[in-house]
Parts: structure tokens; C-alpha cells; sequence
């Protein structure tokens, strides 16, 4: 039977509320782009999918071909939903209520959670984690525009990632709720996404500044380069939320007391992700013998309906086994995390952490089989994956990653504690372990472990280790203090970067200058017979009136205009001239085009010595064709330089996906640089002219590479440079872990 479903639109809505103009045509342009870049995919979807069957289990086949099959026998369904869902979302902005209306919690049954709630999971954190992607990219100019929609709107509303159609998280959403109505399995599903996160919203930078650009045209704010900040609140008011009216340091903080609302939707998300856990448990479907209390495969046993399981099945003996509770494990990891403070950066912890601890039980307790809370194990586990994720992530050093996986018990006794860590993307411990990353993913290994930023990043690390025990407040101070000091660090770094950046910009722009100049003088004089001392006047003299004014005015300017007139006229008056007509016309015209030679060298200040000599060539050239004399000609050879066809990989077209990234990769992205053994770190400062040249520098500010966005497309198929993602470690290894935990649920009977 055919699992495609058909899509159905939603009828129009009736009595729409009219848009300013100006958002209309954003709206119109934003729209007519999205849905062309959506084409694009959908026409290359089959041969991505097609790649991925050749590799999949029989099980994923059928799925990679039943969304072959619906891509392509919807895709004007698609096409049309998606179109329908972005016109909404600018409708949205003519409704304050549809804006400022919060959205409704459902509460949700922990009891009947079924695969479809899984899926929803895995699915959103995608969903998250390529917003958060697209909109790193253009944040600053996301905010401006924002700005700018809320200026012509004139209500209070403030527009940001839940409301403003051009956010990323929109543009996914909308793309989502068209799949969503296909009936694809989550492999597909999120396959489809990877290839609209390619195809899509790798142009999100493109597509906001088009929009700022249509605002500007239309006088909205043209001179605003950066968004205004909102006050927390308003002078003279003395209504203060929760965790402002609370210091820092104490017990009440963000990190520490949730608000119970919030708390009740993070332990929904601890529920799913618990039933992803089932497989790993084995707790369903288990089979074999039942082990005794003597019998121990396993450190440590689990409570489960308040029967103790080992490996997956209750055990036959109980007596010997002793539950440990929340309390009980805090207080043994406390004592795990003071071993740590006794270990040395370079020593290593062999075995598990279970292990640690059912050693650490016995040796305080007895010889024991002790069973930990079905909760507290499920924490265990998703933590472990987590920091086993952190620690093969290449994006950091190997000396980074040593210090982070110190942190591995400090953030597990927070999520043993407050559930929201799984969930709360603002938690304060998430956070600084997200800017410690970040912060590491800047540290070069050439630099040495005495460089400035490691050793801050130590000291973050060894204050948790010595001081904390279950004042969660910590982290928001950490956080503060490593924040404030890369706020340091970046302002210095910016101004040596500001100067690099526009040294080289002035470097593109001379370069520029100079190929137009050449190009527009190689296609009136290449090819010609001219006088030697007309083509001296056009390449030596003339040449630099043209590159200074290409300059100060540009290509498009009628300065520039009348420059290239000039050319067309000295040309003109050198060629040789047989009929009375054009000798007369010459006649005229020699005086008018000598003086106007003339103005425009010293305009410039051009020699005068060469300035004269070369206006009496001209003159003399002149006299020469007047008189009926013959003039010796020389093969005017052209100046312009052939296409460097040597950075041409074999394997890279010019249209790849990833010379289109390299192209829009905005400033502040950081890579990792392969010479054989050896790597190095440094941050893209500037993109001129869109991928002209790419100039990338080191955390101090200073020049290391440049690219082309070609060349730098090239380096990173070959595996040479490597991007770095930054920040937002946390976020990726819980969406890696949801995707090992899903692999493993369908590996399972």
C-alpha cells in the first residue's frame, strides 16, 4: 500500500490585514527566493538519496526510496505548502495577537509515550541545531532587521527567533510542517533536512541581507548598521523578575530553582529521552538467565519498579544488593570529584565511572551488588554519551578536550540534581560549558598549555572541581567572569583585525580598480594598429585618470563614464581617416580632446614633463592624419592577463555546494589548518567582495591565510582546512546521542 500522503492547503484566510508596503515586497522577494532555492533541491534530492542506498541496511533502503518516490510524486504539493507557510508567517505580522500570544503547554502522559513522541524529539533537536547554525552566520544583521520590521509595524511587539518570518528557525519550521505531512521515517526525514540545511539555509545570510536591502531601498532606517538593546527594564520600575531580584551567589539562582512550570515540561524531555534509553537498558525484551547477587557482568545494578535488574533482567537473588539513592550517589561522586583535584592534567582515569563508583561503595560499605535509582543510571548514561561525544569531537584539541572531560562529574551531579539541564538551552551550566568550548575551539596547540586562554580555561575548570558540591550559582559566576574576559580579549583582537581587514579590502578594491581599468582599455585598443604614442598616452598616462576614478566614484558613476569617452574619442582620433567628413569631424574635435587630456591629468597630478610630452604625440598624431601623412602603427597586443586555470580541481566544479559556502562564510568563523602533523587555528576576519578573498587571522588579530572562496573549497574537500563549529557543544552532542540512541532502538528485535 502507498505510504504517500496527499497534502491539502488551508484555505484562504478571509479579511487579511494589509502589510505595510515595504514588508510586502520584503515578503515578496523573501518568498519568490525561498521557493526557487527549495527547487533547486528537490531537482538534485534523488541523486543525494540515491548515494546513501547503496550503503544502507535493507530497512533504510525501503525508507530512502519511499522518500525518493514522495519527493518527487508531491513536489508540487511541497512546493505549494511551503510557499503557503512562509505567506503566512508575514500574515502573522499584521495580527499583534498571533505575535505576542504565547504558546500553550500540553502536558503530556509519560505513561503512553510511543515512538512518534521520540521522533518529535530527534526531529526538534535537528530542527534546533540548524537554526542555531544558519542563524550564527547573521546574527547581527538578523537583529537589524527585526529592527526594522518593528519600526513599520508600530506596535510593542518585540519580533525575534518565535515570531519574525525571516528568522531560521521560521524558514525550518515552515519546511518541516510540509515534510511532516509525508509519510517518511524519521532516517528520511531528517535526510531531507540535512539536504534543506545544504541547499536552503546555507543561503539564510543572502536572504536577510536581500531583505535589509529592500528596506533600505524603500528608506526604512537606512543608516541603522546595528539593532538597538532593550533595557531589562524600565527606570523608576520596581516590579523585578525572579532571578534579577535574587543575587547571584544565592540559592535561588536561574541554574538552581526552576520555575515549576518549566521543570515540569524539562522532565517531560528527561521522559522521552528515557524511552530512548529502553534499548540500551535492556530492560524490554530481555532474555537469558536471570543473574544471581553473586554473579556481577555489570559495576552496578539498576531499580526498576523496585525490583534490582542487572543486564537487563531482574536478579534471582536480591539480598545482597543495596539500593543507593540520589542522596547517596551525590555524596559519592562529591567524593569521586575530590579525587580529582588529586590528579595531575596529564594522568588519565582508567575505567568507568560506574566502575569508580561501585569500587568506591564497596570500599566504604562492603562487598556489595549496589543498585541505583532507574533515574539516576538513565543520568548516567546520557551524560557519559555526552562527554564520549565532547571527547571525539575534532573541533578541539586534544589538550582542551582533557580539561572539559574533567567537568564530566560536576555536570553530571547537576543533572542528577535539576533535570532542565537536558533541556534548558539558558542553563547556566550548559552555558559555560558551551563558552569554554567555544573559547578552546580558539586555542592553538602551537601556543602551548602556558598561553593566556588555556590557563583561564584551567583555572574555569579546577574552580568547579575544588568548589563545587551543589551550589549550582557557580556556574553563573564562571560564566560572567570567562565572559567578561573574551569580551576583553575580542576588543583587542577586533581593532588589530579592523586594521588587517581594511588594509586588504583597500588591497581588492586597488586590484579591482586595476582589471577594470585594463579590461575596458584591452577591448577598444586589443587588436588595433594604433600610434606608439597613443597607446603611451592610454597605459601610462590615462590609465592611472581611469584606476583613480574607478576608485572614488566606481564602475557605475558618470565620472567613470565620461573617462571611458575619452578613450573612445583619442581612439577614434588615431585611426586613419580617408573620407573629408572625418577629417573635418578630427579637425574639431583635436583642440576639445587635447584639453580634455589635459584637465584630466592634472587632475591627478601627473607629471608635467611626461604629461607634456605625451599631449604633444597626440597633437602631433593629429596633425599627422590632417596633413594626409602617414603615421607608423604599431599591433596593439592586449594587457589582460589569461584566466589562471591551475586552483581548477578535477573534482570541484565551479558551482559546488561548497564554493557557495566559502563565498557566504561571514566573518568570525574558524577553522583548523592541516599541514601534515601540524594544525593551526585562525578566524575568518574578512570576506571581501563575497569570496574574492577570504583573509583568515589568529586570535591575537594577526594575518595567517588567505583564500579564494574557490581555493578555500578546494582545501576543505580535501580535508585540509577543517571548519570549526563553535559553541554550542552541548547542543550537538545531545543531538548526536539522540541519533546513536535511535540507530541503536532500530538495530534492536
Amino acid at each position: 500500500m502507498s505510504r504517500v500522503a496527499h497534502l491539502h492547503s488551508d484555505s484562504p484566510t478571509k479579511d487579511i490585514a494589509r502589510l505595510p508596503q515595504a514588508i510586502e515586497k520584503v515578503r515578496s522577494r523573501h518568498v519568490a527566493l525561498c521557493v526557487d532555492y527549495l527547487s533547486d533541491m528537490l531537482d538534485g534530492a534523488d541523486d543525494a538519496l540515491y548515494a546513501l542506498i547503496e550503503k544502507a541496511t535493507d530497512s533504510e533502503r525501503d525508507g530512502y526510496f519511499e522518500a525518493m518516490r514522495a519527493l518527487r510524486v508531491q513536489r508540487q504539493d511541497i512546493m505549494t505548502g511551503f510557499r503557503q507557510s512562509l505567506e503566512s508567517l508575514f500574515q502573522n505580522l499584521a495580527s499583534p495577537s498571533r505575535l505576542s500570544s504565547p504558546s500553550t503547554h500540553v502536558a503530556v502522559d509519560l505513561d503512553s509515550l510511543t515512538l512518534v513522541n521520540e521522533d518529535e524529539v530527534e526531529t526538534s533537536v535537528a530542527l534546533d541545531n540548524m537554526a542555531r547554525r544558519a542563524r550564527n552566520g547573521c546574527d547581527e544583521q538578523l537583529r537589524v532587521l527585526n529592527h526594522r520590521l518593528q519600526f513599520l509595524l508600530k506596535n510593542d511587539t518585540e519580533l525575534g527567533e518565535k515570531n519574525s518570518p525571516l528568522e531560521p528557525r521560521q524558514l525550518v519550521t515552515a519546511f518541516s510542517d510540509v515534510l511532516g505531512k509525508l509519510a517518511l521515517d524519521i532516517k528520511a526525514r531528517l535526510v531531507v533536512l540535512k539536504l534543506f540545511e545544504r541547499e536552503v539555509m546555507a543561503e539564510t545570510g543572502f536572504l536577510v541581507s536581500e531583505a535589509n536591502a529592500v528596506l533600505i531601498k524603500a528608506g526604512v532606517l537606512p543608516d541603522m548598521k546595528t539593532a538597538p538593546i532593550a533595557p531589562v527594564r524600565r527606570p523608576g520600575s520596581r516590579s523585578l523578575s525572579r532571578s534579577s531580584a535574587s543575587p547571584v551567589t544565592g540559592p535561588a539562582s536561574p541554574a538552581a530553582t526552576p520555575h515549576p512550570a518549566q521543570s515540569e515540561g524539562n522532565d517531560q524531555m528527561f521522559g522521552l529521552l528515557q524511552e530512548l534509553l529502553v534499548t540500551m537498558r535492556g530492560l524490554q525484551g530481555g532474555s537469558g538467565e536471570a543473574p544471581s547477587a553473586g554473579q556481577n557482568d555489570t559495576p552496578m545494578a539498576v531499580m526498576h519498579n523496585g525490583v534490582p535488574h542487572m543486564n537487563g533482567a531482574p536478579i534471582a537473588n536480591p539480598v545482597g544488593v543495596r539500593p543507593v539513592s540520589s542522596d547517596d550517589l551525590l555524596a559519592v561522586l562529591n567524593r569521586l570529584q575530590r579525587v580529582e583535584q588529586s590528579l595531575n592534567p596529564a594522568e588519565e582515569q582508567t575505567g568507568s565511572l560506574k566502575s569508580d563508583l561501585s569500587d568506591l561503595l564497596d570500599s566504604e560499605h562492603g562487598q556489595a551488588i549496589h543498585a541505583l535509582d532507574q533515574g539516576d543510571d538513565d543520568v548516567i548514561n546520557l551524560v557519559t554519551m555526552l562527554f564520549d561525544f565532547i571527547l571525539d569531537d575534532e573541533g578541539l584539541a586534544s589538550e582542551i578536550k582533557a580539561l572539559i572531560g574533567r567537568l564530566q562529574i560536576p555536570l553530571l551531579k547537576v543533572a542528577i540534581t535539576d533535570k532542565s539541564f537536558f533541556s534548558n538551552e539558558s542553563h547556566d551550566a550548559r552555558l559555560l560549558l558551551n563558552t569554554l568550548a567555544r573559547a578552546g575551539g580558539q586555542w592553538d596547540p602551537q601556543q602551548g598549555i602556558q598561553d593566556e586562554l588555556y590557563q583561564r580555561i584551567n583555572q574555569a575548570v579546577h574552580r568547579i572541581i575544588d568548589d563545587f558540591e551543589e551550589d549550582a550559582s557557580l556556574f553563573h559566576r564562571l560564566l560572567l567572569e570567562f565572559e567578561e574576559y573574551l569580551a576583553g580579549q575580542s576588543s583587542r583582537s577586533d581593532r588589530v583585525e579592523q586594521r588587517v581587514r581594511e588594509a586588504e579590502e583597500g588591497k581588492v578594491r586597488a586590484q579591482q580598480a586595476r582589471q577594470a581599468v585594463t579590461t575596458a582599455l584591452d577591448e577598444r585598443v586589443a587588436g588595433r594598429r594604433l600610434p606608439e604614442t597613443v597607446v603611451q598616452l592610454l597605459r601610462q598616462g590615462w590609465s592611472e585618470v581611469m584606476y583613480l576614478t574607478w576608485l572614488k566614484d566606481g564602475a557605475e558613476s558618470l565620472a567613470w563614464q565620461k573617462r571611458l569617452k575619452v578613450v573612445d574619442a583619442v581612439v577614434w582620433s588615431a585611426l586613419e581617416h580617408s573620407s573629408q567628413g572625418a577629417l573635418e569631424k578630427l579637425k574639431l574635435l583635436s583642440p576639445k580632446l587635447l584639453n580634455s587630456v589635459q584637465s584630466g591629468l592634472a587632475q591627478i597630478h601627473y607629471d608635467e614633463n611626461e604629461s607634456g610630452e605625451l599631449l604633444r604625440g597626440l597633437a602631433e598624431v593629429h596633425q599627422q592624419l590632417l596633413k594626409g601623412l602617414e603615421t607608423a602603427r604599431v599591433e596593439v597586443a592586449p594587457q589582460q592577463e589569461a584566466p589562471n586555470v591551475a586552483e581548477q580541481d578535477p573534482e570541484l566544479p565551479e558551482d559546488h555546494y561548497l564554493v557557495r559556502k566559502a563565498a557566504q562564510m561571514s566573518a568570525g568563523q574558524w577553522v583548523e589548518l592541516l599541514d601534515g602533523d601540524e594544525s593551526r587555528r585562525a578566524k575568518l576576519a574578512a570576506n571581501i567582495r563575497s569570496g574574492v578573498k577570504l583573509v583568515f587571522t589568529n586570535r591575537r588579530g594577526i594575518k595567517v591565510v588567505e583564500f579564494s572562496a574557490y581555493s578555500l573549497a578546494v582545501a576543505l574537500h580535501k580535508g585540509t582546512v577543517k571548519l570549526i563549529e563553535e559553541g554550542a557543544l552541548f547542543d550537538r552532542a545531545l543531538e548526536a546521542v539522540i541519533g546513536d540512541l535511535r540507530r541503536m532502538q532500530a538495530g534492536s528485535p
